[in-house]
């Protein structure tokens, strides 16, 4: 069907407009930023962007001048915790960061023109990450070091290490024995480092504490002084606790948020010199029920930034949306009007000046400077996009086909009684068509992965790009999802497969219900990425209770699409990798040689004989996190049982789409793909 030319919209069935959204556009505008630099002697800002049309390759870029510190091949990317995050720091001009290819530290010295990165570590099978330089010896670096020597998860080291920028010195530890660490940084006159640390099985969200010590520069390293201030922990709790990013306030007090209370609330830590001890209490005299961060999947994640000794920025989560908080450290609190739904890289830049990457519905990430230096109205900052010579935040389509996001919450029925579900809605939108009055449009579940994450409301093109051809996008905020309490975290723990599932398919039936009438429950398709793709298979392998069971045929879903998800719950938890290698045994409620038969009921391998419905895998070569076995072992189990399934496996890619013909064709196989399945397809003439 060609783009009608009248201006009157033509009558057709949903899910058969065209759109001038193109995957080739989504690919090109999948050119992101992913991190905000701030060098604190110069107050330089640079920034890290995502290049799918470079291989996939991170760059650092000046934000002044919109140059790249560095050209290909470097790439500015970390494999720390698989994930990665924190991958540079700038310090005096000098940059500071870990190339994916070889895993090495790296610098560059901005003051020499055209100067290349020369290297800094030669560690074999070592990655690093998250650096943070010393005030007053900014040669001496601490940051993460993951060891890989042996390469068994169970035998890979984190550990807190020293390194030394002027010498080819081997990196010293100055910090080991825990699983994990996170977020070194140095109080302003470099006496004292905070950082965090947690151990297995916990997720950082389950017990990530803070600790603090005293630090002493030797000659050509620094260590740990225990004779002035021995590491303390000063907040969080194995398996009960998470306390994250701490932030220093002044040289003797320190910022965090804890969620003792339930929630992520602001704590401050001060420093009793004489009692050689730190004192922890939160900020708020009452529990305010949002939470403050964001939860740590990535390194170097920051939801606050210090505006002066006395208070800071926060942004914290309400309804699914980034709301800004002057926090003080005497309680006060204060709400900030901000155009934004979602920020997140909080650096602070000067006195009462930060910068940070800000969405808006309507717009993608862009750099954003604020400023807090009119006396007269603190509560109005001014906001200023920084918009360097590299891509532009703005879509480069028509306002008119950009559909807005639709916050909803529903009741979903569970065995502890009615409990909240959050989801945001984005119907068809395409001023040049008009869906028929006797139909309802199809629908596209979308669930995250994690799946301790939450979808934001951010402008995103793969959205748009379904939408605007007459489909109706859901994203499903299950339960398990962060941002919404701890509670709301802790509902999918034992129940990963069962309450992802439940939330999906309530979520249907009650928008497609009469007092809602959104979508056509008839023609619902589930897809989803990682721990999404997952509870895709799951979905789809399970049987509908309230439907007949003598007709399996009759699934809930029209079609799925899976991306590197989860089959086998018990492989997963013999080839992960270290940091999610007891994510598993958290989710499902036990270890495999404890609880079996659940393991077995809960992976879609073993039911995929179930699987009526059309299903599209999509597989990354070089995924570390989801191997492609999970992927392959079910693809086979299906087309033994005679089941329809196609499977695409991108060579060279890893755990999501990074390359811009991945992203692409990508997205053109699952349209395909589902205008070939018969329910989900049904233009009348």
């Amino acid at each position: 069907m060609s783009m009608p030319e009248s201006s009157q919209p033509t009558i057709a069935a949903y899910a058969t407009s065209e759109s001038p959204i193109t995957s080739s556009m989504v690919a090109k505008m999948s050119v992101s930023k992913d991190d905000v630099i701030v060098d604190p002697l110069t107050g330089s800002i640079y920034c890290i962007e995502k290049r799918p049309e470079e291989g996939g390759r991170d760059a650092i870029v000046s934000v002044a001048d919109g140059l790249d510190v560095f050209g290909p091949p470097w790439n500015a990317r970390t494999a720390v915790h698989e994930y990665g995050g924190a991958p540079a720091v700038v310090y005096d001009n000098v940059v500071l960061f870990s190339n994916l290819s070889d895993g090495q530290v790296y610098k560059v010295n901005m003051g020499v023109q055209r100067a290349s990165p020369t290297q800094v570590t030669a560690v074999a099978h070592a990655r690093f990450a998250n650096f943070a330089c010393h005030p007053c010896a900014p040669n001496l670096v601490v940051c993460i070091m993951e060891d890989h020597t042996k390469p068994a998860p169970k035998d890979v080291v984190n550990s807190l290490v020293c390194l030394n920028t002027q010498s080819s010195n081997n990196p010293m530890t100055i910090r080991s024995g825990s699983d994990f660490y996170a977020s070194p940084c140095f109080n302003s006159d470099g006496t004292l480092l905070a950082w965090t640390e947690w151990s297995h099985p916990d997720m950082p969200w389950d017990g990530e504490q803070v600790f603090v010590a005293a630090v002493d520069i030797n000659r050509d390293h620094l260590s740990l002084a225990p004779h002035r201030l021995a590491p303390l922990r000063v907040a969080g709790r194995p398996s009960a606790v998470s306390a994250v990013q701490p932030t220093w306030l002044t040289d003797t007090t320190l910022l965090f948020s804890c969620d003792v209370s339930g929630y992520h609330n602001p704590w401050i830590a001060a420093l009793d010199a004489h009692a050689k001890t730190f004192t922890s209490h939160p900020v708020f005299e009452q529990t305010m029920p949002l939470d403050f961060v964001d939860p740590s999947w990535l390194l170097g994640g920051s939801n606050i930034a210090v505006l002066d000794e006395h208070s800071a920025l926060f942004a914290a989560t309400r309804d699914g949306r980034t709301v800004l908080y002057i926090v003080g450290a005497d309680g006060s609190w204060a709400e900030v009007a901000a155009p934004f739904v979602h920020v997140v890289c909080w650096r602070r830049v000067a006195h009462r000046q930060v910068v940070f990457l800000g969405s808006k519905v309507d717009k993608g990430p862009a750099i954003v400077l604020c400023s807090f230096l009119d006396s007269s109205d603190s509560l109005s900052p001014t906001f200023t996009t920084l918009d360097g010579k590299n891509a532009s935040a703005d879509a480069p389509v028509s306002e008119a086909l950009i559909t807005l996001p639709v916050p909803m919450s529903l009741l979903v029925e569970t065995s502890d009684g009615p409990l909240p579900l959050h989801l945001v809605c984005y119907p068809p939108k395409n001023p040049s068509y008009k869906g028929r009055d006797d139909e309802k449009p199809p629908a596209i579940v979308n669930v995250h992965g994690g799946p301790t994450h939450i979808v934001r409301q951010t402008l995103s093109l793969e959205k748009q790009f379904f939408t605007s051809r007459g489909w109706f996008w859901i994203d499903i905020n299950y339960s398990g999802s962060s941002n919404y309490g701890r509670k709301y975290i802790d509902r999918l723990k034992g129940n990963w497969g069962v309450a992802d599932v439940r939330d999906c398919v309530q979520a249907i039936r009650q928008l497609s219900s009469p007092k809602h009438s959104l979508i056509d429950a008839a023609r619902v398709v589930i897809r989803g990425g990682s721990a999404g793709g997952y509870t895709t298979l799951a979905a789809l392998s399970q049987r509908d209770p309230a439907l007949s069971q003598r007709d399996p045929a009759l699934q809930v879903f029209a079609a799925g699409t899976s991306s590197y998800g989860v089959s086998d719950l018990r492989r997963m938890t013999e080839i992960t990798h270290k940091f999610q290698s007891w994510y598993v045994q958290t989710l499902v409620g036990g270890t495999p040689e404890e609880i079996p038969e659940v393991y077995r009921a809960r992976s879609p391998v073993f039911h995929a004989q179930n699987i009526k419905a059309p299903l599209l895998i999509l597989q990354g070569s070089k995924d570390r996190i989801v191997p492609p076995n999970q992927a392959e072992d079910m693809v086979n189990v299906i087309r033994e049982g005679g089941g329809t399934t196609e499977y695409v496996l991108f060579d060279g890619e890893s755990h999501g789409w990074r390359r811009a013909e991945t992203i692409a064709k990508a997205l053109d196989l699952e349209l395909d793909f589902y205008s070939r399945v018969p329910r989900v397809f049904r233009p009348r003439l």
